[in-house]
């Protein structure tokens, strides 16, 4: 079967957990028996050989592509937007690559810079569709549904401007199969009126499980708490930063760049205790086998963030929001704990609880193999095959 596969950016333009996800899907059908390709933004159009997985890169085809928007004005911003709610300079060369390629199925990813030109070109072609939600770019110009330091729960009029015409496709035919990372994104979209009456399942992001040797560690030392991702205020981060100034007993690691001046200078002036400690972007690959437990302090409602999946892979237990996905992720007490931002002493008291008894990391991550099962990989691949071949009716 070929999947002709859509998401805004691929490697290697990875700015966030989407592009991961959808390298590891691609690369795994490869291995399953079955032809997916890749299209995805860049600066220029060509086409590459990634793993076996043909990706073609298309030229933005708007005023500026958009991983790099942001010293842009208000005023270019809208025009942007606005282009990008149908582009029709991608038509000819959308419909040139489906001629060309022949695919069974469409799965549409995050579309951003696309314009909503795939799902109308497939629709022409006949050719049915499924998109997986990654994130609110359908329903939100910012992608994230969070504004000031609250989230959405609506639409703005700014948003309901630039995504009504998505929204309308949503629920004409152009979209047969809907996935969510998570449910919280089924529902959050359905609710506000998105893919009424499509079919709709969950299928995790998935991750490579290790086969980590469960042990007893030794937690003696300092204890090592890890954050990954971008380093701004919508993540949690200042919760984060402010929480571990108070309680300088363990120490934080935060992996990712920085996006908030008032963090970046705060750093060069060496206003943060001995115990933060900024990487800058690596691979979690490097560290997670040496941190103890990972933090996921969104405040927004982050549809499923993969790195706990990731630090599960090593056995690390994690504490995240009520946010989003998350909970969806975490066995509150089992695997980890799940924390409320809107209480002040929420997660101070659970940092302060595993600092006083850290045997209780040693609990937590007995727990982690057989819940991790449910997102191997795998099992999110065969469930992307089923759905594939029950639109095409295979």
């Amino acid at each position: 079967m070929k999947i002709l596969i859509f998401n805004t950016l691929y490697y290697p333009n990875i700015i966030g957990g989407a592009e991961k996800s959808v390298q590891l899907l691609a690369e795994l059908l490869v291995k399953n028996g079955h032809e997916p390709v890749v299209v995805s933004t860049a600066k220029e159009d060509g086409i590459d050989y990634i793993n076996k997985v043909k990706v073609y890169y298309l030229n933005h085809r708007n005023l500026y592509w958009s991983i790099e928007s942001k010293n842009k004005n208000p005023l270019q911003k809208a025009l942007w937007h606005g282009i990008d709610i149908y582009n029709p300079r991608f038509v000819n060369k959308i419909n040139d690559i489906i001629l060309n390629e022949k695919p069974d199925v469409i799965h549409s990813n995050n579309l951003t810079g696309f314009s909503m030109v795939p799902w109308i070109v497939a629709k022409r072609n006949n050719i049915p569709v499924v998109h997986t939600l990654r994130d609110f770019s359908l329903m939100c110009s910012k992608a994230t549904m969070f504004k000031g330091d609250q989230n959405c729960s609506g639409q703005c009029t700014e948003c309901k401007v630039f995504t009504s015409y998505k929204k309308n496709l949503s629920s004409q035919g152009y979209v047969s199969y809907l996935v969510g990372n998570s449910n919280f994104m089924v529902n959050r979209h359905k609710e506000l009126g998105y893919f009424q009456e499509v079919p709709s399942s969950r299928i995790f992001n998935g991750t490579n499980i290790i086969k980590y040797k469960q042990t007893n560690n030794d937690y003696s030392k300092r204890i090592k708490f890890f954050y990954m991702g971008r380093i701004d205020y919508t993540k949690g981060v200042k919760l984060l930063l402010d929480t571990f100034t108070r309680i300088q007993e363990a120490d934080l690691y935060l992996a990712g760049k920085v996006y908030e001046q008032e963090i970046n200078e705060n750093i060069e002036k060496e206003k943060y205790p001995s115990n933060i400690k900024f990487l800058g972007y690596i691979d979690p690959n490097e560290i997670l086998e040496e941190i103890d437990v990972l933090i996921a302090p969104s405040l927004w409602n982050e549809p499923l963030p993969r790195v706990i999946l990731e630090g599960y892979s090593y056995g690390k237990p994690a504490i995240g929001t009520n946010r989003g996905g998350i909970p969806e992720c975490i066995l509150d007490g089992k695997t980890g704990y799940i924390f409320n931002p809107d209480e002040d002493e929420s997660l101070k008291n659970i940092v302060k609880k595993i600092i006083e008894n850290p045997d209780i990391l040693n609990s937590l991550s007995s727990n982690i193999p057989n819940y991790l099962a449910k997102f191997d990989i795998n099992k999110t691949v065969n469930s992307y095959i089923q759905t594939y071949l029950k639109v095409t009716n295979k």
